[in-house]
């Protein structure tokens, strides 16, 4: 019995420590991209949620991987990614958000995350980033600028809801609506409060 209640309290306490960790999206980026996000790296626990919250502009929060800075994972990889879908909050009318759940599979492994207006002038960040690793934030922004910079001039406008100045597909089906539409699933990320409430039930029924 004791050892059903130790489990009970650690998984109480598991779920009581977890947090919600805030991301703003917009900003400034006419002068400097890598603003886009604020901030651009954070850390997060087992069962913290981040949160991608878009408040001015009209940009994305997509998941890539360091070597390829501006391109959706699912393309490079045989990955699922995030994708929050281009979300047009203006000057700050129509404020959404993209939660990012991080399970245990996730832990241990960095995030590396764009947004497809600005990837190329610098508009990325990272979740987890090993900072004994060679793969730092600011060389995650060095490869967004040389791999993707040649794109920046391009004509597609940052208003357009389907296109990036990135040179970048799309890709296809993505939402670009103004609901958290809870695209972090496809990474495996189902795991969180609702995954803890059956693991007590079944400590109680030993």
């Amino acid at each position: 019995m004791r050892t059903v209640a130790a489990l009970v309290a650690a998984l109480s306490a598991s779920v009581a420590s977890a947090k919600n960790i805030i991301v703003t999206v917009g900003g400034n980026t006419t002068d400097n991209a890598t603003t886009v996000f604020d901030p651009a790296q954070v850390f997060a626990q087992p069962n913290d949620i981040v949160i991608f919250n878009f408040t001015q502009g009209n940009h994305t929060a997509t998941q890539s991987s360091f070597a390829n800075p501006c391109i959706f994972l699912d393309f490079t990889t045989t990955q699922h990614g995030f994708d929050s879908g281009f979300r047009n909050a203006g000057n700050g009318s129509n404020v959404t958000i993209q939660s990012v759940p991080i399970t245990p599979d996730l832990v241990n492994k960095t995030l590396w995350f764009f947004d497809y207006n600005t990837c190329a002038q610098g508009g990325v960040g990272g979740i987890n980033i090993n900072d004994s690793s060679t793969e730092t934030l600011e060389g995650f922004v060095r490869n967004a600028v040389r791999l993707n910079g040649t794109d920046a001039d391009d004509n597609n406008s940052s208003t357009n809801s389907n296109t990036s100045t990135t040179g970048a597909p799309r890709p296809s089906g993505t939402n670009t609506g103004n609901t958290d539409t809870g695209d972090a699933s496809r990474q495996h990320v189902t795991w969180g409060f609702a995954a803890v409430v059956p693991l007590v039930i079944a400590a109680f029924a030993l």
